[in-house]
């Protein structure tokens, strides 16, 4: 019985995973987001902005490795209007300010580091990459879910 519902289990989680990478690909990158950024640097809209003191470390571990990032909140004025936003530092920063760019006509639309963030916009558009993870999702949705109802068919020919 408790086979049964691990099967299930990872049958459903096999549909899940694949529909949300093959999701992920036909939407592609936010072209919202895109125009944005390149918007920001077009304009070249930048100020300094004030982290707070206060951050969260975080601790990944990739491939057995544990990997730290730093997560900031900040501040910044435009026009006297006062904007927050938020980024992930690789190693706690020396200063309390850093440079942002905003947009112009919405400055809580605001990064650190927007050629990064409009690459990897960009990059959505032309890889491949979840796709072909959700053929293999799909792949092992579809061998868990035969070799299940191989298991019944088998299970209900032997009380038979």
């Amino acid at each position: 019985m408790l086979n049964k519902i691990y099967s299930i289990v990872a049958i459903i989680l096999f549909f899940v995973l694949s529909k949300s990478c093959i999701s992920d690909y036909m939407k592609g990158g936010d072209n919202r987001a895109i125009s944005n950024y390149e918007k920001m640097l077009f304009d070249n809209s930048t100020t300094l902005a004030e982290l707070y003191p206060e951050y969260k470390e975080v601790t990944v571990k990739i491939m057995g490795a544990p990997v730290k990032h730093y997560e900031f909140r900040y501040k910044f004025y435009v026009d006297n209007m006062e904007y927050e936003g938020g980024h992930s530092f690789d190693n706690i920063p020396k200063t309390s300010f850093v440079k942002i760019y905003y947009l112009k006509k919405d400055p809580h639309f605001n990064c650190v580091n927007p050629d990064e963030k409009l690459k990897i916009e960009k990059q959505k558009n032309s890889s491949k990459n979840d796709l072909y993870w959700g053929i293999g999702w799909g792949v092992l949705f579809f061998l868990s879910l035969l070799m299940f109802i191989k298991e019944l068919k088998k299970k209900k020919s032997t009380e038979d």
